[in-house]
């Protein structure tokens, strides 16, 4: 089933998010923007209040008065207007907008005063004279309040727009990352299926899920080559063990045969016994490249003097290969050459090439034995003066039970160079078949990390 939204916890979410944010966002632009707009407004009251405290100070009530008739009637509709009052309550001169009797005491207030047929807002600021009189500073607030309700406005729809913008790109983040996310839950899923050949797209300069992608691929890979080399052993051991099982099996029958002679059952037995050990010795090295590919021998890598190990194998060989009719040259340099490595297996590795070519390379041939060093790199060669391999199949005889119609008739079951090949990749390193003119060379190539 195709993976989808959940609309209602979506906009459950959504919607909670864009109540907070506006809830949020309202109250920070009513506050400040009141704020400072009161702060304002209040200081352009007390600066003028003070002004015409000071005038009356300075040319007393009467000039004031007059003043501020003047003033009202060229600027009778301004958001600040102003009046004064006598002792009595009677108006001196200004607006004409309260009473005395509804002014309020010394200070400021709020106030609904009836202007134009409407009640509107005003804050009223009542400053009693010393020279006689009262002072009233009229503040008219409903443009503020109107003013700030704009902004108010203003702000919500602003915020709305971008809630509004930020749902959109959610959900269409939501749906890129649910189609790159589907695109990895098909791979996976046909990988179930037993698709082992199937992989996910990716783009060379893309994204994490690209970056993703890759690694799953690569772990596609390495899974696919190991269950194809499980199938390859499974079906090799199916073929390769098939005759040995079927031969010690007739051996053994035949020395339970009745009546059989005593010299006849004990050859049947010792042929069944060669057949077990062959079928063991199969096994073992089947175990031995499936623990190299895997990587399960790497816990037993440690530094290992390559001169010392090389010039070690060539003493062990030299009399097989002179019992062979052929002639063993060991080189190696004269300073250690220590690299990080699977002793056991390297031996194992080394020796297998020893023991090929001098199965092989046919008799007066020269096997020579090499350790090699150049920048970055360790090699170990066995080369050979024999007839060496085709270059067609040079791929082949790295496979496991791949024998030649020349080798078929030689022991062995074709295992030889396939442990030589997982041994160079426990290492990180690589085999490579190669003419010796005449004759074959094999390389272990090895990375030097000093």
């Amino acid at each position: 089933m195709r993976s989808r939204l959940r609309p209602g916890a979506v906009i459950f979410v959504m919607l909670a998010v864009a109540l907070s944010a506006l809830a949020v966002g309202l109250l920070m632009i009513d506050r400040i923007g009141e704020a400072i707009i009161a702060e304002r407004q209040q200081a352009v009251a007390t600066a003028a209040r003070d002004y015409f405290v000071a005038f009356a100070h300075e040319e007393g009530v009467a000039p004031l008065a007059r003043a501020l008739d003047l003033r009202e009637r060229t600027d009778p509709g301004g958001a600040f207007r102003y009046a004064l009052y006598a002792e009595d309550g009677r108006l001196l001169g200004g607006a004409r907008l309260l009473g005395a009797e509804r002014l309020p005491a010394s200070g400021a207030a709020k106030l609904k005063i009836l202007t134009e047929g409407r009640d509107t807002p005003w804050r009223v600021l009542v400053q009693p004279l010393s020279v006689g009189g009262t002072l009233v500073v009229y503040e008219d607030i409903g443009e503020r309040i109107a003013f700030q309700r704009a902004l108010v406005a203003s702000g919500g729809v602003a915020l709305l727009a971008g809630v509004g913008v930020v749902l959109l790109a959610a959900l269409w983040l939501n749906r890129l990352l649910l189609s790159r996310m589907e695109t990895l839950a098909s791979t996976a899923g046909r990988i179930a299926e037993g698709d082992l050949s199937a992989r996910t797209e990716t783009h060379p300069k893309g994204d994490v899920f690209d970056r993703l992608g890759e690694a799953m691929n690569g772990m596609l890979d390495r899974i696919e080559e190991l269950m194809t080399g499980m199938r390859t052993v499974t079906d090799s051991l199916a073929h390769d063990l098939r005759s040995p099982l079927t031969r010690m099996r007739a051996d053994l029958a035949r020395a339970m045969e009745p009546g059989v002679d005593e010299r006849t059952r004990l050859d049947a037995i010792e042929l069944a016994h060669a057949e077990a050990d062959r079928s063991l010795a199969t096994l073992s090295a089947l175990m031995d490249i499936a623990r190299a590919e895997a990587g399960l021998s790497r816990e037993m890598m440690a530094p290992v003097d390559l001169t010392t190990l090389v010039s070690e194998i060539g003493e062990l060989f030299a009399p097989m290969i002179e019992d062979a009719g052929q002639a063993l040259m060991t080189s190696t340099p004269s300073e250690p050459v220590v690299v990080n490595a699977h002793e056991l297996i390297l031996r194992q590795a080394v020796g297998n090439l020893l023991h090929n070519a001098a199965l092989y390379a046919g008799e007066g041939a020269v096997i020579r034995l090499l350790l090699e060093r150049t920048p970055g790199r360790v090699k170990i060669v066995v080369a050979d003066s024999g007839p060496g391999i085709p270059l067609e199949h040079r791929g082949r005889v790295r496979e496991r039970f791949v024998r030649l119609d020349a080798a078929r008739s030689a022991p062995g079951g074709g295992l030889g160079l396939a442990i030589v090949a997982a041994c160079a990749k426990l290492h990180g390193g690589s085999l490579d078949l190669l003419d010796a003119d005449p004759g074959l060379r094999v390389v272990i190539d090895l990375a030097d990390h000093r």
